[in-house]
């Protein structure tokens, strides 16, 4: 692990390691956003060291500095001597459990831009953690690293222990209920607000924090879903409208819409799949084969759980991969039987376009030049963006034909195929 690099360009790294004092020597628990593979060389000081992992990439990253090779599913987990990286959601019981193997003698979080990730994170985490045990909180000021205390302040005597490039980096130590009782309770730090569940097609999705969306069917995502199925149901959906206009605008059960003779064994691909939602919908509407693909632990944590709670495991299967998978992808995800050739009948997708603070294209740009490698003969990609994002010049150079299914004075709805 030595080979992992020079010293970092990450200033909460270089937090971490000027004040060394605070978890060298002791067992750690590392989680958050803006993680590195520099954190592995930092964290061989430690006598354990366990750093939670929400993205596929850096998780692959990780696991071949440790010599290893992971699968693709919603928990993974690496581990050489003392050092230990987990793939996972925070709610996944799987990861409790591994959780509580171990004593944490220091928790160290790294702030989400998002504050009730970081909240739900160390909301999660903190029944694995005792009064003595250290609680780290860094984060660049951008996010609101100077306020990263008032996270736990009223369940820990907290305060500040260093800053450097625009970042600030807090201590704290859980306190119990009653200051006189050793064997009193700790104070509890709170839970996120609750996400409501999402109500789509006669299907009520459970959603989880960090997942795009948050408690809410987004607009770009609302206008996809309508204008795919009502484009699935083909010639019949003129009938279909005459009779029920309002049932088919509101699309309440996606059972009970006509769908044009199709087969439904082929292999579907719901890109980016967030709660599931889209390929949830697939599922309903009789599609067998589906992939529901994300980079984040946690969408296909919520994913498996709305795929259970609907009675539609057995169609949907999720995989750990960013953007479209390639064959030997799906091999390592053992999902041959549902596509052997990543090459899919649908594609669907309301692309992400943030990294951290930033906005891009590139990557969604990027899939769509490569998408038609990636469609049977007469296969077709559903995809919704801002239209902001001019997707349709992207579009129209990889495709032989795009159409506009729908479009508002916010979002446009294509259909691209070969």
């Amino acid at each position: 692990m030595s080979a992992l690099g020079v010293k970092s360009d990450n200033p909460l790294v270089e937090l971490l390691e000027r004040n060394e004092q605070l978890w060298v020597g002791k067992k750690v628990v590392l989680a958050g956003e803006d993680l590195s593979l520099q954190l592995l060389r930092t964290l061989v000081k430690a006598k354990e060291a366990t750093l939670l992992c929400d993205n596929f990439e850096l998780m692959q990253g990780a696991a071949a500095a440790l010599g290893q090779l992971v699968g693709r599913s919603s928990f993974e987990l690496a581990q050489a001597k003392h050092v230990k990286v987990i793939f996972s959601a925070v709610s996944d019981e799987r990861l409790q459990e591994e959780l509580k193997k171990q004593e944490i003698e220091c928790l160290i979080l790294f702030l989400h831009k998002t504050k009730s990730l970081s909240q739900n994170l160390l909301f999660k985490l903190q029944s694995h953690c005792t009064k003595d045990t250290a609680i780290l909180i860094g984060g660049s000021n951008a996010i609101g690293g100077k306020s990263a205390d008032s996270l736990i302040k009223g369940a820990a005597d907290v305060y500040k222990v260093d800053s450097a490039r625009k970042c600030t980096l807090f201590l704290g130590h859980l306190e119990p209920e009653n200051a006189s009782d050793e064997h009193s309770p700790l104070k509890q730090i709170k839970a996120p607000k609750a996400l409501k569940d999402v109500e789509f097609g006669g299907m009520s999705l459970k959603q989880e924090q960090g997942v795009f969306s948050q408690g809410e069917l987004d607009g770009g995502t609302k206008m996809l879903l309508a204008a795919m199925h009502r484009d699935l149901s083909g010639k019949d959906a003129d009938a279909a409208a005459a009779a029920d206009a309002a049932a088919l605008q509101s699309l309440t059960d996606l059972k009970a819409l006509p769908l044009a003779p199709r087969d439904l064994s082929v292999p579907v691909l719901d890109l980016g799949c967030g709660s599931g939602i889209i390929a949830l919908s697939l599922a309903q509407r009789g599609f067998k084969n589906i992939i529901a693909s994300d980079i984040s632990a946690t969408a296909l944590h919520c994913t498996n759980t709305n795929a259970q709670a609907q009675g539609l495991e057995g169609q949907v299967h999720t995989m750990a991969c960013n953007m479209l998978p390639s064959v030997s992808d799906i091999e390592q995800a053992n999902l041959q039987a549902v596509c052997a050739d990543s090459k899919f009948q649908i594609i669907a997708t309301n692309p992400p376009f943030h990294q951290g603070l930033t906005r891009t294209t590139s990557n969604t740009n990027d899939m769509i030049a490569k998408a038609k490698e990636h469609l049977t003969a007469n296969g077709c990609l559903y995809l919704v963006g801002n239209n902001c994002l001019h997707y349709e010049t992207a579009l129209q150079e990889a495709f032989a034909k795009v159409e506009v299914l729908e479009k508002s004075t916010k979002f446009t709805v294509f259909k691209a195929s070969n």
